[in-house]
């Protein structure tokens, strides 16, 4: 009893170790759009042009939990504190071209009169294995954190006025991601650009560290119970 006793726990530590191994699934994070391109099917990419009514100096606004539903089938969220706020905002916003980035419209969460974090919260469509785009920030220049519903988290550095690009792909599917800026102070808002979706192409992947252990704890395992079988029988 003693014996099988034991086999039980290791089996049970064999599971934990499993869990953990599963617990992320990136494959591997991108500074380039050239490199992620290169990694990837890629399905489609929003800019968010065309959505802002004519004239300049205007944004379209989907403040509602129903956010706003791409072509692709991305269905975005901006939350800031307890209500929802999301823009696509022309680059010419505001008396000058504050929101100027370099590449037209963008989305954006936030506010300019409270300190409550901002972020835009993107559902993916099914199947999707990889993932880019474009952060900026506006009001104060600070760091944004990217979080992938597979647990990944990734700190994206910003500066005034120019985009910080960042990809990813990962080995099972994700279904959702979030932008944002915990503890944002006053007058920052975050945004997106380029928001670009696909298929990660992956052949033979390298196991990462938690899949070796798993290996080596069920080889173990398996010598263990080859060693005490005699104690096992009857």
């Amino acid at each position: 009893m003693r014996s099988i006793a034991r086999i039980g726990v290791f089996i049970g530590i064999v599971l934990l170790a499993s869990q953990a191994a599963r617990a992320t699934t990136l494959l591997q994070t991108y500074n380039d759009l050239t490199s992620w391109e290169a990694a990837v099917a890629l399905l489609g990419i929003d800019t968010f042009e065309g959505k802002v009514p004519s004239g300049g100096n205007s944004g379209s606004t989907y403040g509602n939990s129903a956010g706003y539903l791409d072509a692709e089938g991305v269905d975005f969220t901006g939350i800031w504190g307890a209500s929802y706020t999301l823009q696509i905002i022309d680059a010419l916003a505001a008396p000058q071209p504050y929101y100027n980035f370099g590449s037209g419209a963008s989305l954006s969460s936030g506010s300019s009169t409270s300190a409550a974090a901002p972020s835009i919260v993107a559902a993916l469509p099914a199947g999707i294995t990889a993932f880019s785009l474009d952060v900026m920030t506006f009001g104060n220049i600070v760091p944004v954190t990217i979080t992938a519903s597979d647990g990944t988290v990734d700190t994206v550095s910003t500066t005034l006025r120019t985009q910080s690009f960042v990809g990813f792909t990962f080995s099972d599917p994700v279904s959702w991601v979030s932008v944002s800026i915990p503890g944002a102070p006053n007058y920052t808002s975050v945004l997106l650009d380029n928001f670009a979706i696909g298929t990660a192409c992956v052949s033979d992947p390298v196991p990462e560290p938690a899949t070796f252990l798993l290996i080596g704890m069920g080889l173990v395992m398996i010598a263990w119970v080859g060693r005490h079988r005699s104690r096992l029988l009857p």
